[in-house]
């Protein structure tokens, strides 16, 4: 282990006192526990969270604990050891790669972001119906920063929180990529669709396709639950329904996969 590596790893027991890592303010709530190298590195460097103590596995740390060390040393952020038991015990029965974050909750965007991105040319933004498993969240998260997508929307209730797990899914892009949090999903719909925007429902039933889809203005994509598909008040919000042709003996896609390939075929026209 390096002295410089050394000298960040400190001894901290009161992991319940979060410090905001952009001013000496602290606040005190039960932590959460964010695990993985590439969710805490993008915790880090984007300092959406408060954040209070980070555990590495102890033992000498590998060059990428190495740099999370510094950047934890650049925010005054202590770090210390701990062993693989006790990593497993505060993140018990997932893969957390020898790195555990104590922090806050991953605050959402404010929904005027659409009306900042409006003067682009014809901004996409997903919106998810009640989508509530979270490895499908964190895998549309990922698919939307990939292909450029300006933010994604989510209701309120019955849909996944932003959880640790949705930022180990997306690889991290979650803790910098915008997700705004809405009331009702239908009447923020409609409330875009007097701004401009145009809502266009993801179907497996519709009979037109994707492909025939032109940006040539503001767009908001919506997809629905994993197994209701999109309820009936924010279908009526949609402009238009598309479908991605594919076998019609298999039921449909997974909503991910979904996602991603209707993506793509936005990302052509984008």
């Amino acid at each position: 282990m390096s002295k410089s590596s050394q000298k960040l790893i400190k001894s901290n027991k009161n992991h319940k006192r979060l410090r905001t890592a952009s001013s000496s303010k602290n606040t005190f709530q039960t932590p959460e526990f964010l695990y993985g190298i590439l969710p805490v590195q993008q915790a880090l460097l984007h300092c959406k969270r408060t954040m209070s103590l980070l555990y590495i596995k102890d033992g000498p740390p590998s060059e990428r604990i190495q740099e999370l060390c510094r950047l934890a040393g650049n925010q005054k952020i202590p770090v210390q050891q701990k062993s693989s038991r006790e990593l497993d015990a505060l993140c018990p029965s997932v893969t957390h790669q020898g790195v555990v974050l104590a922090c806050g909750p991953l605050p959402y965007a404010e929904a005027g972001l659409l009306d900042r991105v409006s003067s682009k040319n014809a901004p996409v933004f997903v919106a998810l119906d009640q989508i509530e498993d979270p490895h499908n969240f964190g895998a549309i998260v990922r698919s939307c920063s990939f292909f450029n997508i300006s933010g994604v929307i989510v209701p309120q209730h019955h849909a996944s929180p932003l959880t640790s797990t949705v930022s180990k899914t997306s690889a991290g892009v979650v803790e910098h990529f915008p997700v705004i949090a809405v009331a009702n999903l239908a009447r923020f719909l409609k409330e875009q669709k007097k701004k401009g925007y145009w809502i266009v429902g993801l179907d497996f039933d519709a009979e037109q396709k994707i492909s025939s889809l032109t940006l040539d203005r503001p767009l908001i994509l919506v997809l629905g639950n994993e197994g209701r598909g999109i309820r009936p008040l924010v279908r009526a919000t949609c402009d238009w329904q598309l479908s991605i042709p594919g076998n019609t003996g298999v039921s449909s896609l997974n909503v991910s996969n979904a996602a991603a390939i209707a993506l793509y075929q936005l990302s052509v026209g984008l």
